[in-house]
């Protein structure tokens, strides 16, 4: 059963809350709206399964890790992808890839009120909701279940995170289906509060008298050097 005593030893990924067969785990937000897990003892089997696939474990399988990386510069050569994405629009040009082969695309998008959510995209369209950075803790909600019946209908998968994101994905699908999903993970700096984040929406909302409609964060228009929404 997981037990988490320490906030630094989690990154609320719900790979841990996806794997359980009986639904034991929920993951609950804290203060600042950081999710982590919560364990129904009603339900839990002590089956050690979230345990197992939990990044932050000692035993996390690291046989799929690369000795010596290979390091590659890249930027977009559509100069309109490079002034509505980010760090080259690298992303854009792999996503277009998988999509126009049939494959599907999992990024962090927008729900409700500016709420950073994971979605699944089939289109371009869909997809473009992924461009830009997103400096919140994105819900993963139930996008790990969702990836492995893409990957079990012999689909291709893209996924677009956070390091510890993509770790925990590396440990829930393990090797058998782990060649036809493809990760990308950025340079994190870590993730910033989700209610803090809602607090500032409400925030310039009432300075402005205003709803916001739409927002970017690390904006282009004024220079690339200095992050600003």
């Amino acid at each position: 059963m997981i037990n988490i005593n320490n906030q630094a030893d989690c990154c609320g990924c719900t790979a841990c809350a996806s794997i359980c067969a009986h639904d034991a785990i929920t993951m609950k937000p804290d203060a600042l709206g950081f999710l982590y897990p919560e364990v129904d003892r009603s339900k839990c089997v002590d089956c050690g399964l979230c345990e197992k696939v939990c990044a932050f474990n000692e035993d996390y399988d690291k046989s799929l890790n690369i000795d010596n990386p290979l390091a590659y510069a890249a930027r977009h050569k559509n100069e309109e992808e490079l002034r509505y994405s980010r760090s080259g629009a690298v992303f854009v040009a792999m996503s277009d890839y998988i999509l126009e082969h049939g494959g599907v695309v999992y990024g962090a998008g927008y729900a409700d009120h500016f709420r950073v959510v994971h979605k699944r995209a089939t289109t371009k369209e869909e997809c473009s909701e992924f461009k830009g950075s997103k400096y919140v803790q994105s819900d993963m909600n139930t996008v790990f279940r969702q990836v492995k019946q893409d990957l079990k209908a012999g689909l291709v998968v893209l996924f677009s995170g956070t390091p510890c994101q993509t770790a925990g994905w590396n440990s829930y699908i393990g090797k058998a289906q782990r060649k036809n999903l493809i990760l990308i993970d950025i340079i994190c700096h870590a993730v910033p509060s989700p209610y803090i984040w809602k607090d500032y929406l409400g925030y310039t909302e009432s300075k402005f008298k205003s709803n916001v409609i739409k927002l970017e964060f690390r904006e282009k228009s004024i220079g690339w050097n200095h992050p600003h929404i």
